[in-house]
């Protein structure tokens, strides 16, 4: 189908896919749309982030969340604070990571 003259790449539609598929803890199949999505040089917003980085905190790899997380932050947008808080409610179980997370939050400019 990408390969037909008429398609165009939709973030709104690969965005609700990530996200239904990191509601229902796919998360291997999200990261497959994300990468796709990253080639079409479609960039994904801040409810994107945040349920990427949730469905990997729900599944127990924060390491896989943290990857995210570093990526949100080098995004051309600035972040907006629910990512953080998520993130910071899902690290509670890991003090380093949730320290670091917590430094940058109060470091960042955020959009609200």
């Amino acid at each position: 189908m990408q390969k037909e003259d008429w398609y165009k790449p939709d973030k709104f539609l690969y965005k609700d896919l990530i996200i239904a598929l990191a509601k229902c803890k796919k998360m291997d199949d999200a990261m497959q749309l994300w990468d796709t999505m990253r080639k079409e040089e479609l960039f994904p917003d801040s409810q994107t982030y945040t349920e990427i980085i949730g469905g990997f905190l729900r599944c127990g790899s924060p390491t896989d969340a943290m990857n995210i997380y570093e990526d949100m932050k080098k995004s051309q947008d600035p972040p907006e604070e629910l990512p953080f808080r998520i993130l910071l409610k899902g690290l509670l179980p890991h003090p380093l990571l949730r320290n670091r997370v917590k430094q940058d939050f109060e470091e960042i400019p955020l959009n609200s």
